[in-house]
């Protein structure tokens, strides 16, 4: 199977009524949120949208329509404990929005294999073979996006490979896997909404499943 690393992990609640004015260190604090001595990187605050970043990856933001909880670069207990944890109490803090559809948003990247040959293993083996593959010079990337909806959660799975840009140029990483996790709910769908959020292990368990039937 294909070895990936975990890149970032995201909770994304859908909801009518945020007020990003209130997020703040001080309110994440008194609130039990987070804990007091996590050491904030950056704070922004403005009519649309506010911020919170903390040093261990941890990034708290607010939307009028949404709320995120993202993780970068995450160790297990970060992403599946404390995360989840975060999310839960910021939403018992404030009870009366409306909260419903949620997203659990997982990035991977392989190690190998990098640059061209992972450009040409994408291209090889996930495209069906036609004129189409060498019209003009030839294909020379893709990015596929297979969806999976027949049941909820809905998982969406979008492969590529990574670009990167640094001081001698762009250059082909590995293989990168953006995958979304979406289940629906009423507002009042408190406890299976609660009980999906704290899934997030179980979410992740299913991807790596699901990258053993992948042809790499």
């Amino acid at each position: 199977m294909l070895s990936v690393k975990l890149e970032s992990v995201t909770i994304v609640i859908l909801s009518d009524g945020n007020n990003p004015r209130l997020l703040n260190q001080d309110f994440l604090e008194r609130n039990n949120i987070v804990p007091k001595e996590w050491k904030v990187k950056d704070v922004l605050v403005t009519p649309p949208f506010a911020q919170v970043s903390y040093d261990n990856g941890i990034q708290i933001l607010v939307e009028e329509n949404k709320l995120q909880f993202q993780v970068s670069k995450p160790g297990d207990s970060i992403w599946k404990n404390e995360l989840p944890g975060i999310a839960l109490s910021y939403m018992n803090v404030l009870p009366h929005v409306p909260y419903r559809a949620v997203g659990i948003n997982m990035v991977y990247l392989s190690d190998h294999p990098k640059g061209n040959e992972a450009e040409q293993e994408l291209i090889g083996k996930l495209l069906q073979q036609g004129p189409w593959i060498n019209y003009g010079q030839g294909v020379t990337g893709a990015v596929l996006e297979l969806q999976y909806r027949a049941t909820q959660p809905h998982m969406n799975v979008k492969i590529g490979v990574l670009e990167e840009v640094g001081v001698t140029g762009r250059s082909l990483a590995g293989f990168l896997f953006r995958v979304n996790f979406h289940n629906d709910f009423n507002p009042e769908q408190t406890d299976v909404r609660k009980a999906y959020i704290d899934s997030i292990g179980d979410r992740y368990q299913e991807f790596m499943n699901y990258l053993k039937t992948l042809p790499f």
